[in-house]
């Protein structure tokens, strides 16, 4: 194909044009302002002859070349139109009916989350409900466990009280080596003489093994006196004044012969946790036992505290720690 002698651009059949008769030369229909129609004349009629504004006038008569559209590619043509409209229409329908099957399947998904979302809520709801009795359950329970280690801490207290009172008129006497046929009631005489206590006052006499004896003849263990009545209180309280040691009784060593207050190992074990932990940093500084009860003071003119158990121990800590 040539190019246009105006524009300069190919002449096509979509961009239709004729050949000048003379030079030969192309020109777009347009460019030279003929129509499609008039194109379509010129080419079918041989005894008309066309030449370029150049070469008016002066060419002899010559067949023209024309380039036309073809039939199919006319966009003006009734069937082109037609199909248009045809193919517009159907994708108008597709485009309408893909949007209803669209908004069906949204309203049938959004219907079924909002079915499951309203099932999930009742769900949400039950749970809450059921978590709400669960917990007043499990405050009943913590109800009931504290109510129980109150009962049970206020009945090993008098358990302890009870085994407490059973040994109150009994001292106990450390220092002394525990020796093969030894004469206890004997020996114990001896120390009453020794700390100007009266004789009379003695019930019985026995060794209480300590864990570190394992029934060894050498190793040291604990004598227990049993007093009368309201005679504890002066055999300790002599045993204050008055230093006694084993050789002062008769016996070949030399240690230090010391007495307490006998007490339970329930009494014993509160008593050094009540010492270890009251003392710690000083906050408390008298910590004692008389008569199997546990007192403390954080000085010397404050009020005594009765120590009845290992809460009370906490609970004086944190007072103490405070003030």
């Amino acid at each position: 194909m040539g190019k246009c002698s105006q524009c300069n651009k190919i002449v096509t059949k979509k961009s239709p044009g004729i050949q000048c008769g003379k030079c030969s030369k192309w020109t777009h229909g347009q460019c030279t302002a003929i129509s499609e129609e008039q194109l379509n004349v010129l080419n079918s009629t041989d005894s008309v002859d066309w030449k370029c504004r150049t070469c008016t006038g002066t060419a002899k008569p010559k067949r023209i070349s024309c380039i036309i559209p073809d039939a199919e590619e006319d966009t003006g043509s009734s069937s082109e139109l037609q199909y248009n409209t045809l193919t517009r229409k159907i994708i108008s329908d597709i485009r309408r009916e893909l949007r209803e099957i669209m908004q069906q399947e949204l309203q049938t998904t959004l219907q079924f989350f909002s079915e499951k979302m309203d099932e999930y809520q009742e769900k949400i709801k039950e749970y809450e409900i059921n978590l709400k009795l669960t917990d007043n359950q499990i405050k009943d329970i913590k109800n009931n466990l504290k109510n129980v280690s109150l009962k049970n801490d206020a009945i090993e207290q008098k358990i302890n009280s009870l085994q407490q009172n059973l040994i109150i008129n009994n001292i106990e006497i450390c220092g002394i080596a525990e020796e093969a046929a030894e004469n206890l009631l004997d020996l114990t005489k001896r120390i009453a003489i020794k700390i100007n206590q009266n004789l009379q006052d003695i019930i019985k006499a026995f060794r209480k093994k300590t864990a570190r004896s394992n029934n060894s003849n050498n190793s040291q263990s604990v004598v227990i006196l049993s007093l009368r009545d309201r005679c504890k209180e002066m055999w300790l309280e002599s045993s204050k004044n008055i230093d006694i040691s084993c050789r002062d009784i008769g016996l070949s060593q030399g240690s230090k012969i010391y007495f307490r207050e006998s007490l339970t190992p329930a009494t014993a074990y509160l008593l050094w946790k009540s010492k270890t932990e009251l003392k710690r940093n000083n906050p408390c500084k008298f910590v004692w036992c008389k008569n199997g009860v546990i007192l403390a003071r954080k000085h010397e003119t404050d009020k005594i505290h009765h120590i009845r158990s290992s809460n009370d121990v906490e609970r004086l800590v944190k007072s103490f720690n405070t003030k």
